[in-house]
């Protein structure tokens, strides 16, 4: 059975944003996409979780519009902070519908380019019969077929705007997705980058060996949070140590100056984590990649999220004893841009039982969109406070049909 979940247009009452010089605070580039999602559906005849390899599997099959750009730009927009979405799609059917569903929803499609040569991106997910992802497919190809539309199309829009923030996908192939991070700090905005998949999570390091320069290294970063999931945060790693990054004068000096090893004392890493995550090498892990990207949020499904930040000299987590057990390290007190580590593990908002999961699509773009539109605000909170609120978010978006759950609008007064 195939469920489409596509708006009638008609039904929405949104209202659509139709001046497109109005300040933007967020700016986010990235896939725009048709998903399929495919939930084993179980009978006396099959496995009762799993779907089976090399056959067909019976499914309730659902179609909606997504796309990790998509879903980060649609979570910000619930929020009620200006977004700009900048994507692309085909001329064919599946791009107008997707255009429709931006409209509809009120999001702007002034920065979503048409191209004719080139197909919709299409992503399909088969999730087994508790909803958890088994294998995906995405055709993405679309996005990099217009690395040169970058500067033309997206940049003068960016540079009139100015925004706060810029978001960018790993979908984009490894150059666009360096001129993305140039146009973003050329502006001054701060750039949040999101891996997609284990994969694409390594292009962020791709082709630079031995050149911090290009990824940039405190203070003089290019990138200012990622929010990896635990498999992707272990390939950026890896991508890393390929470019040959651990083995910088500069990336040395940050490691010496934040007073640890470069993967740190197990004793305090159990302490401020767990065993197990210590065992998997994941805080290790955050904290070789901080010199490079000072805010990691480590997304670890069930088990919460890890936060690991390099902290600036003066931040008042420093000296707060309501802080004083999340921080692993103090830098000298005399150094200039470095002040300390911060880590600390947030339980997940709640246990949800496996009949009340929908959908696990779009569970992590919601929460990284509700991070970036709380700091993008005039007066942000703080990490600490946004991260359980994103947590929430998350929670809906899993309850949800959609790829965002509308119901996350129902946050704003937290923000």
């Amino acid at each position: 059975m195939v469920e489409s979940r596509l708006p009638n247009v008609q039904e929405v009452s949104h209202k659509v944003v139709k001046n497109n010089e109005m300040q933007v605070d967020v700016f986010v580039a990235g896939s725009l996409a048709i998903d399929f999602s495919c939930d084993f559906n179980p009978n006396k005849e099959t496995s009762p979780d799993s779907p089976q390899l090399h056959t067909s599997n019976p499914a309730q099959i659902s179609q909606a519009i997504g796309g990790v750009g998509h879903n980060i730009a649609t979570a910000i927009h619930y929020i009620n902070t200006n977004v700009r979405f900048c994507s692309v799609t085909g001329s064919d059917s599946a791009g107008s519908m997707a255009r429709e569903w931006l409209t509809a929803k009120g999001l702007s499609t002034s920065a979503i380019l048409q191209q004719s040569s080139v197909r919709t991106a299409q992503y399909v997910a088969i999730n087994d019969s508790q909803k958890n992802l088994v294998l995906a497919m995405a055709d993405m190809a679309i996005l990099e077929s217009c690395s040169q539309e970058i500067e033309r199309v997206w940049k003068p829009q960016i540079d009139r705007s100015k925004p706060r923030w810029l978001v960018v996908d790993a979908n984009w192939d490894p150059h666009s997705l360096q001129q993305w991070i140039k146009i973003g700090r050329d502006v001054n905005a701060k750039v949040a980058f999101e891996p997609v998949s284990v994969a694409k999570s390594k292009r962020l390091f791709a082709s630079i060996r031995g050149n911090s320069s290009v990824t940039g290294v405190l203070p003089d970063l290019t990138v200012s949070l990622a929010a990896p999931n635990s498999l992707e945060l272990a390939s950026m790693h890896a991508a890393a140590q390929k470019a040959e990054l651990f083995e910088c004068d500069d990336w040395w000096q940050v490691i010496d100056a934040i007073g640890l090893s470069n993967s740190g004392s197990r004793a305090k890493l159990t302490f401020l984590t767990n065993s197990t995550l210590v065992d998997k090498g994941i805080p290790q892990q955050c904290i070789q990649l901080l010199p490079f990207i000072p805010t990691i949020l480590t997304k670890l499904g069930d088990k919460g999220v890890l936060m690991t930040q390099m902290l600036q000299p003066g931040d008042d987590r420093l000296s707060s004893p309501a802080h004083a057990e999340h921080i692993l390290s103090c830098a000298d007190p005399s150094h200039p841009t470095i002040g300390g580590v911060y880590m600390r593990l947030f339980p997940p908002a709640e246990t949800i039982p496996a009949t009340d999961i929908v959908s696990v699509n779009g569970v992590g773009d919601t929460f990284l969109g509700i991070i970036i539109a709380g700091l993008a605000k005039d007066n942000p909170k703080t990490l600490v406070d946004l991260i359980p609120i994103a947590q929430l978010g998350s929670v809906m978006t899993l309850k949800s049909k959609e790829a965002v759950s509308p119901e996350i609008r129902n946050l704003r007064e937290l923000l």
